[in-house]
C-alpha cells in the first residue's frame, strides 16, 4: 500500500507541476501575445500622426515667420516719417499678411487632420497654437490697417504684437513637444494615447 500511494502521490504531484507549467506558459505567451499587438498598434498608428503633426507644423511655422515677417516691416514703417521706404513697408507687411490669409484653409485642412489622429493632448496644443496665432494675426492686422489709412502705430501697439508673437511661437513649441511624446510611444513602455 504504501508503494501504491507512493505512486498515486506523484502522479498528482507530476499532473500538478505539468498542468501548472503549462498555465504558466499560456499567461507567459498571452502576455507576449499583448504586448506584441500594444508594439504593431503603436507602429501602425505612428505614421499617420507624424504626418499630420508634421504637416500642421510645417503651415504652421510657415505662417508665423510670414507675420513675423509683416511685423518686423510694420515696426520700420512706424519709426519712419512718411515717405517711399514706409509704403515700402507697409506694402511688404500687407504681402505677408495675405500670403498667410491665403494659406488658412491649407492650415485649417491640416489642423483637422491633427485633430482626427489626436491623441487629446496633442490636440489641445494644437487648438492653443492655433488661437495664440489668431490672435497674433488680428494685432498684425489691426497695425497693418492703422499705418495703411495714415495713422500711426504706436509703440504699445508693436510692444502688443511682439507679445503675442512670442505667444504664438510657445504655442507652437508647446505643440511640438506634445507630438514628440505621441510619436514616441512605443507601445511596450509607454502606450499610445
Amino acid at each position: 500500500m504504501d508503494a501504491g500511494l507512493a505512486a498515486v502521490l506523484g502522479a498528482t504531484v507530476g499532473a500538478i507541476g505539468t498542468g501548472g507549467a503549462g498555465i504558466t506558459a499560456a499567461l507567459l505567451a498571452r502576455h507576449q501575445a499583448r504586448a506584441q499587438l500594444r508594439a504593431e498598434h503603436a507602429r501602425i498608428i505612428r505614421e499617420p500622426r507624424r504626418a499630420a503633426y508634421a504637416s500642421y507644423a510645417e503651415s504652421a511655422i510657415k505662417n508665423h515667420n510670414q507675420l513675423l515677417k509683416a511685423l518686423t516691416n510694420l515696426n520700420a514703417a512706424s519709426q519712419r516719417d512718411p515717405s517711399e521706404a514706409r509704403s515700402e513697408c507697409i506694402a511688404t507687411a500687407r504681402q505677408c499678411y495675405e500670403t498667410v490669409k491665403t494659406s488658412g484653409d491649407e492650415r485649417e485642412q491640416r489642423h483637422g487632420q491633427v485633430t482626427v489622429e489626436g491623441p487629446l493632448a496633442v490636440t489641445e496644443a494644437a487648438v492653443s497654437c492655433e488661437s495664440d496665432f489668431i490672435d497674433f494675426k488680428i494685432q498684425v492686422m489691426e497695425c497693418l490697417h492703422q499705418l495703411e489709412h495714415g495713422e500711426s502705430c504706436d509703440h504699445n501697439s508693436i510692444t502688443s504684437t511682439v507679445e503675442k508673437c512670442d505667444k504664438a511661437y510657445t504655442s507652437y513649441l508647446t505643440y511640438l513637444h506634445a507630438a514628440s511624446r505621441a510619436i514616441n510611444a512605443d507601445g511596450i513602455t509607454r502606450l499610445p494615447e
